[in-house]
């Protein structure tokens, strides 16, 4: 949160809350005490939680920018008062002042939410929470953030219950330099202005001088460079220039220029300064009603809060009568901006433990509930700690006590958070044990012989078609212990991987290609020296088969080459968004049109092209996929279309450490495991009708009842939605037969392939696919 902590004062921390002078103003003279701002400090905090409760203001996160304007501002009007009165800035008292207001109340939230985290959340997640709680003491979690953002193992997790301090960070670092700017700037203008004094009036009215022109020109070009940035990163990569510092100090820039010039717009006349105020109040409420989260942020859309916060500011200084602060000069609002910091401190943790807790969305009443509840907290924490904290005579007075007083709350986070982590227990414990094996592999060994695998496929699909309906999971040699595995309550003492390294049980995935990159690295696993290709194409729920494939490829003796990227479809959909990038994804087109010159220049025997079912390509219809699947085929090469993951669409990790003696109640439901979703199936036509044999693994991951979470001792997911390596692994005697029968059908397709007929799930289609769970045979 921007201007944190601060009050619409310009005299020194200590004096009177009243204002000294008439509220009106009087013409050219700066007023010490401004109604209006703590009004409009009301209202952004109001469209921040009301955005963050979901409670009908989709645009709300503007009110971060009216912060940022509303700092700038004060804390520059701040410091030039400081330099004309006393001829110099002292960087002591600025950053003792900055502890005395930000740390307590901060830290006192962080060791607070770290607690309830210990309480509330799993285990896992007070892990990741601990440390997040130490960077945001640190001022640093804006930087954490943006690197998750673009980490996309990472960016689709819950979000960080200390998210929203990533503004107070980017605060602490951008007034870290900011009175080193300005003494800079005034330094270098000219001989009267290194004597560091200019001149000022028995009012309080500050006159512009060389110095000040030096600062104006220094605080321009900070402002149109940060904005420059802001633009050109938002196209290139939404998370850093949503959370980076160089792409936010533009905007509190803008409030310090109207800061130098508060004299010259004290002299405007009502006529004008009146309406400047309200057009600026209704820009601000304009961006937080018709912006939203669709919206590339912040870049040039900023423009419009940040101007229209500094019209406000700007009008506010002749304290016209007819001005905004005949509605922000308001009683409730003047409270409720004394509050807006510690309401913003509390409001996110509260609506996300609640949420996080658990373990659904909140309802419209808990949410208003969870904004009321975090008010409290925040009166209490004003009259205890904030206030207290910012006006103790005997630390505005030493400010090393001040910024001890800050060092002492950082060290507090710190130690507090260390030790939650040292004292929570990760249930299922931290060393996994060895994988108990699904079946016997060598039961699946005859169908190397494709006659045989066709003569096992036709006994078993007359078994299967006698199924009632079909219900989108075929039976499989699996299917006996998939149902037992649905009835276990208890996570094993040798689970593996163990919940607290299951995060990183992807060595396979090494080759997967992040966001940024768009040369394919081409790994090669399997059988560097075998005469057979295979190439793995796709996204990340492709690259969850790396594992198999290598184990495939190492008893096959195929060479087999992985080509994946992080949230890239194979299929060539033009202006496709990324979300963590928010724009499209031309990485993902450059890689996949170098990968595809590739597969045409290697001229594999197959290849095995895997993708995630995507609800917004839905309305593309098939004919992106089916288009992809005739290319690969001209290059010579037979194609495999191996269907989505079911889908648990929550964290595994952290539902099963909740529910150590009730996993069951992780088991995602059919219903809810986006097997029978309109994306699966249009994907699964395109595949069908571009050639493709489709290999459907649901089979080896769900019965008709459910998709069990822990099989034996094995973790079978690691995150939302991706297989951990273990149980992929596990998983290779019964894919290779499948890819074995795929090879031997060769480009020509279906027709020559030992397939099944199976009824596809649109009415009036037939579809061939081979039955996975027919193919090989492993006991149960």
């Amino acid at each position: 949160m921007s201007a944190a902590g601060l009050d619409s004062r310009t005299g020194w921390v200590g004096r009177a809350a009243e204002p000294t002078l008439d509220p009106r103003g009087a013409a050219g003279r700066e007023r010490p005490f401004r109604p209006d701002i703590e009004g409009l400090r009301a209202v952004a905090v109001l469209l921040v939680v009301l955005d963050h409760a979901a409670l009908g203001v989709r645009g709300g996160f503007v009110g971060v920018d009216v912060f940022f304007v509303i700092s700038g501002f004060l804390i520059t009007r701040y410091l030039l008062r400081e330099r004309a009165t006393t001829g110099r800035i002292s960087c002591a008292r600025f950053y003792a002042r900055r502890a005395r207001r930000i740390m307590p109340a901060a830290a006192l939230v962080i060791v607070a939410t770290t607690a309830a985290s210990w309480a509330w959340l799993s285990p896992l997640r007070l892990r990741e929470s601990a440390r997040e709680g130490i960077w945001a003491a640190l001022s640093l979690i804006n930087l954490v953030l943006a690197r998750d953002g673009t980490d996309y193992l990472r960016a689709s997790g819950p979000p960080s219950v200390f998210q929203h301090y990533w503004s107070l960070a980017v605060e602490e670092q951008l007034y870290l330099v900011w009175p080193v700017l300005i003494t800079l700037a005034a330094g270098l203008a000219g001989a009267r202005s290194r004597g560091g004094r200019r001149a000022g009036d028995e009012a309080g009215r500050v006159r512009p001088r060389g110095a000040d022109r030096a600062v104006v020109i220094a605080l321009l070009a900070v402002a149109g460079g940060s904005f420059a940035l802001s633009v050109i990163v938002t196209a290139r990569s939404a998370p850093w220039a949503y959370f980076g510092g160089h792409t936010r100090i533009w905007e509190p820039a803008v409030g310090a220029l109207v800061a130098t010039g508060t004299a010259s717009f004290g002299r405007l006349r009502p006529a004008v300064a009146s309406p400047l105020s309200w057009l600026g109040l209704a820009g601000i409420l304009t961006a937080a009603f018709l912006l939203d989260r669709g919206v590339p942020f912040p870049g040039v859309a900023a423009v419009l809060p940040v101007l229209a916060t500094a019209c406000v500011l700007a009008g506010g200084c002749a304290a016209p009568a007819l001005g905004a602060e005949l509605l922000l000069g308001r009683a409730p609002l003047r409270l409720l901006g004394r509050l807006s910091y510690s309401w913003y401190l509390w409001h996110w943790p509260m609506l996300q433990i609640w949420a996080q807790a658990t373990g659904r969305p909140l309802a419209l009443g808990q949410r208003a509930a969870a904004a009321l509840a975090s008010l409290l907290l925040a009166v209490v924490t004003y009259r205890l700690v904030e206030r207290p904290a910012r006006s103790r005579p005997v630390l505005v007075r030493r400010p090393l006590l001040g910024l001890g007083l800050g060092a002492s709350c950082a060290a507090a986070v710190c130690v507090s958070s260390i030790l939650a982590v040292a004292l929570v227990s990760v249930p299922g414990g931290t060393a996994a044990g060895p994988a108990r094996p699904l079946g016997d592999p060598a039961s699946a060994a005859h169908v190397h012989d494709p006659a045989a695998a066709e003569s096992v496929l036709r006994a078993d699909l007359a078994r299967a078609s006698a199924e009632s309906r079909f219900t989108g999971v075929t039976a499989s040699p699996l299917t006996s212990l998939l149902a037992r595995a649905l009835r276990v309550d208890r996570l094993p003492p040798d689970l593996t991987p163990s919940l607290g390294t299951a995060q990183d049980d992807r060595q396979a995935n090494r080759c997967l290609a992040m966001f940024a990159q768009t040369a394919p690295a081409g790994c090669v696993v399997g059988d560097p020296a075998g005469r057979t290709t295979v190439v793995l194409f796709g996204d990340s729920h492709a690259s969850q088969w790396s594992a198999p494939l290598d184990t495939i490829g190492r008893e096959r003796h195929w060479r087999v080459l992985l080509f994946a990227k992080a949230d890239c479809p194979p299929a060539p959909y033009r202006d496709y968004i990324e979300d963590a990038l928010g724009r499209p994804y031309t990485e993902c087109d450059t890689w996949r049109a170098d990968v595809l010159r590739t597969i045409a220049r290697l001229r594999p025997n197959l290849v095995v092209v895997g993708s995630q079912a995507r609800d917004r390509l839905a309305g593309r219809g098939p004919g992106v996929l089916a288009g992809l699947v005739r290319d690969l085929r001209a290059t010579g090469a037979a194609v495999v279309f191996l269907r989505d993951t079911p889908f648990p669409g929550f964290n595994v990790l952290d539902c099963l450490a909740r529910h150590p003696a009730r996993i069951s109640a992780c088991a995602v439901s059919i219903a809810a495991s986006r097997l029978a979703s309109s994306a699966r199936q249009i994907d699964n036509r395109g595949a069908r009708e571009g050639g493709a044999l489709l290999v459907d693994p649901a089979g080896w991951l769900c019965t008709a009842d459910g998709c069990p979470l822990v099989v034996g001792n094995v973790l079978v997911y690691r995150d939302w939605s991706h297989l951990s390596d273990t149980y992929a692994r596990l998983l290779a005697p019964y894919l290779g037969p499948a890819l074995a029968a795929a090879l031997h059908a060769g480009p020509s397709g279906p027709a020559r392939a030992p397939v099944g007929l199976w009824p596809a799930a649109e009415p009036g289609h037939r579809e061939w696919r081979i039955l996975v769970g027919d193919l090989a045979r492993g006991p149960a």
